[in-house]
């Protein structure tokens, strides 16, 4: 275990006993692979009636997100998500899971676009990834700065021969399944069925309701969109920053001579790193690899 492991483990047992709730922490990218990590620190708590999880990432796969908030709602009857800083993209997918929310002043979520790396994209000017958002804004475009006014289908060719027809559905179909995860999850905190119209205004919000992936969402924003949310006090909120400082530097220490943290699971009697191993005079960079360690 590396010393900043070992103070961020001090702070976690401060924030547990601050709270008074077993407290996780996930600092990594949701991948499948984060799935069995995370059931081992569950299990290192055992079902609980309540529990806070700190979340800590830049997104990763929707279904990683849903398996990884399914998982978690198998452990408690009450889960709270506590945000120090970012929890973007499929971070905000797991969040949608969660019957409360505690954001601190610099919490920051995003939207819930389809985004892909533009491949099909390789030439000067082209962008380096491209959302189905923009796909879907392209009839837009066309109207408002220059006045063209077309059939879909027309403009359905004229996509087709720069995006291949098949990432075309592909992006349908992980628009469709970011809304059906999305709305899956919201059943937790709005289980009752009246709250069927909030759920969708949420989702739809999310999905096409902002014009950048990297949009930030503000603890005001997420507030407005209806999500419960609520404010760590004086105490939680000092420890929450230590957190994310604690998190920064972690990020940027190398855990070994050979290798350096990229994730991160972690409670007071649990620590698992997943370390990427660079092997001496390799120029490429490793694979990460999860070690438990409690």
């Amino acid at each position: 275990m590396t010393a900043g492991a070992a103070e961020l483990q001090s702070s976690l047992k401060q924030l547990q006993e601050c709270r008074g709730n077993p407290a996780l922490l996930c600092h990594s990218p949701l991948a499948g692979d984060l799935v069995p990590v995370l059931y081992q620190g569950l299990r290192s708590i055992g079902r609980t009636e309540r529990l806070d999880l700190v979340l800590s990432t830049y997104g990763g796969s929707v279904t990683a997100a849903r398996q990884l908030a399914l998982l978690l709602r198998e452990f408690t009857g009450r889960l709270t998500i506590l945000v120090p800083h970012r929890a973007r993209s499929a971070g905000t997918l797991l969040c949608l899971s969660a019957d409360e929310l505690v954001l601190t002043a610099v919490a920051e979520l995003g939207p819930l676009d389809a985004n892909s790396d533009a491949a099909e994209f390789p030439g000067p000017g082209m962008p380096g990834s491209i959302s189905a958002e923009d796909i879907r804004a392209f009839p837009d475009l066309a109207r408002d700065w220059f006045g063209v006014e077309s059939d879909g289908l027309q403009l359905l060719a004229l996509l087709s021969q720069r995006i291949f027809p098949a990432s075309l559905a592909s992006f349908y179909r992980m628009d469709r399944l970011i809304r059906q995860t999305a709305g899956e999850l919201l059943e937790f905190p709005f289980p009752d069925p009246a709250d069927e119209q909030l759920r969708a205004r949420i989702v739809e919000q999310l999905v096409t309701g902002y014009h950048a992936h990297d949009y930030v969402l503000t603890r005001a924003d997420v507030r407005r969109l209806g999500l419960p949310v609520s404010e760590p006090g004086p105490d939680a909120d000092g420890l929450l920053w230590t957190i994310a400082r604690q998190l920064d530097r972690l990020g940027a220490q190398p855990a070994g001579s050979d290798g350096s943290i990229a994730g991160l699971v972690a409670g007071v009697g649990f620590l698992a790193c997943n370390v990427i191993r660079r092997p001496a005079g390799d120029a490429e960079p490793g694979v990460p690899e999860w070690q438990v360690d409690g």
